[in-house]
């Protein structure tokens, strides 16, 4: 194949991207303080226990009961998710059999309930197994999931939902700061607009704290602002980051989602060479209740 090189519309796009992004590099640097670490993946067993935290915005609670199939080294994942808001309860059951003893991934288990729902991907955090993040899919769309391991977790935090783009930034405040993780490591995710001569750009800079790695890429406003409701939810799937350091790999992201019903979390995973990674982050303050 002939190499092609790059447009030059596509070439001042990622000088654009490269510029923002480093232009963040000062914003939002404190320590993310995280939870009690649940020690490094070991092996299939560390998906057990009874979880809390969010599918879409919404309380949830996930229970998963792990059996090792006889004869063999396989194992089934029994699952039972119960959603909760003031109006309703929902509750979905189901499995998955033939898991590896080394999974810390499990992907596409059916659950019953009111509606057909299908647990797209369910990823244990490799660096701290007290946490547990995906996505989902209902009636042909995506939802996010974010977990704690019971009595890990902070408390819920209470927001409107999604609106549109302008709450990755926060509306006229230009600028959102989320404290998180990424695979279970310490992480911090700023979401920036920024006005340059050649249109407003829309900066999204990922840092693990741990290890001192940045990453980061910008968006053209003028584009996302035409985007249907659920890819402004999910703005970077499929979307390689940039590394600040020359010599760090670049982080490829499967999806990272702002949930629908609350928009305070974001979540999804990163895709590597072991397949996916979770990553999941809750926004420091709150976008406005009114007005932009």
């Amino acid at each position: 194949m002939q190499h092609r090189s790059p447009s030059r519309r596509t070439t001042l796009r990622s000088a654009l991207g490269t510029a923002l992004v480093l232009g963040c590099a000062g914003l939002g640097t404190g320590t993310a303080a995280a939870a009690r670490q649940g020690g490094v993946f070991r092996d299939v067993r560390a998906f057990g226990g009874t979880w809390e935290g969010v599918y879409d915005g919404r309380r949830a609670r996930l229970r998963i009961v792990v059996v090792r199939q006889s004869p063999g080294t396989l194992h089934t994942l029994y699952l039972t998710l119960t959603l909760t808001d003031l109006d309703r309860d929902e509750t979905f059951t189901g499995s998955l059999e033939d898991l590896p003893a080394t999974s810390h991934l499990a992907g596409g288990i059916a659950l019953r309930g009111s509606a057909a729902l299908t647990l797209r991907a369910l990823v244990l955090h490799t660096r701290d197994t007290d946490r547990l993040s995906g996505t989902s899919v209902r009636d042909g769309r995506g939802f996010p999931l974010s977990f704690r391991r019971s009595g890990t977790g902070p408390a819920y935090v209470e927001n409107r939902p999604f609106r549109d783009y302008r709450d990755w930034y926060g509306g006229y405040a230009g600028e959102g700061h989320y404290a998180g993780d990424l695979d279970g490591r310490p992480a911090e995710l700023t979401v920036r607009r920024e006005d340059t001569p050649e249109g407003t750009l829309i900066g999204f800079r990922l840092v693990d704290l741990d290890r001192g790695m940045t990453w980061g890429t910008a968006l053209r406003e003028s584009e996302v602002r035409r985007w249907p409701y659920d890819r402004q939810r999910d703005p970077l799937a499929g979307r390689t980051l940039t590394p600040a350091r020359f010599l760090d790999e670049p982080l490829q992201v499967d999806s990272l989602y702002w949930h629908g019903a609350n928009a305070a979390y974001v979540s999804g995973a990163s895709a590597g060479p072991g397949g996916l990674y979770g990553m999941s982050f809750v926004r420091r303050a709150a976008p406005p209740a009114h007005g932009r």
